[in-house]
């Protein structure tokens, strides 16, 4: 019998299988991630060891049939007096034979859950690039809004893509409300992709 599937935080004995999985999306997908493998944080030990060692900080949630790993996304609240209310999504990615099974969405969640247990978080924030259709379906589905639009916000050999700003409130009776001067429901900034 197959071992089950999960979805919890990652732990200190899987970290290189956590490395290998966000080579694996730096190098399949560029452009989706705002890192590359010369300069991605997460492929410091050291530096990803820290992370899983402070949860009152930061989650690495993975999707897991030990020993493999199907799927990651990264959180972290924000520390800093101003901006301790806001949580960050970072890192999103499902393996390509695992897609269309439900398991983005289960991690998505699982990541909105360690964000609303941060005492003092009320936003949750992510970025996705505009060619990132299916990525920004799952997120506006379960509540996401975009908010804005940074134009040429990523470059790779020479090719260009905008970024969508999404934003979730964590308080059920709160929406995050548009720009000044722009309707609720308007589109955000037209992408130059």
């Amino acid at each position: 019998m197959p071992p089950p599937l999960q979805i919890r935080r990652l732990e200190l004995s899987e970290i290189s299988a956590l490395q290998s999985l966000r080579r694996e999306a730096l190098s399949a997908h560029p452009l989706a991630f705002a890192a590359s493998i010369e300069d991605d944080r997460t492929l410091d030990t050291a530096r990803l060891t820290r992370a899983v060692n402070s949860p009152a900080e930061s989650a690495l949630i993975v999707a897991i049939e030990a020993p493999l790993l199907l799927g990651m996304v990264g959180v972290y609240r924000h520390t800093g007096r101003k901006s301790a209310h806001r949580a960050q999504i970072w890192g999103m990615y499902v393996a390509p034979n695992q897609r269309r099974h439900g398991l983005g969405s289960a991690l998505l969640h699982a990541a909105i859950e360690q964000a609303r247990g941060w005492s003092g978080v009320t936003q949750l924030q992510l970025c996705v690039t505009t060619d990132g259709d299916a990525a920004r379906k799952l997120y506006e589905g379960v509540g996401f809004q975009v908010w804005g639009c940074a134009p040429r916000a990523l470059q790779w050999e020479g090719q260009f893509v905008d970024e969508y700003h999404l934003a979730l409130s964590l308080r059920a009776s709160e929406s995050i409300t548009s720009a000044p001067g722009q309707e609720a429901g308007a589109s955000p900034i037209t992408p130059t992709a």
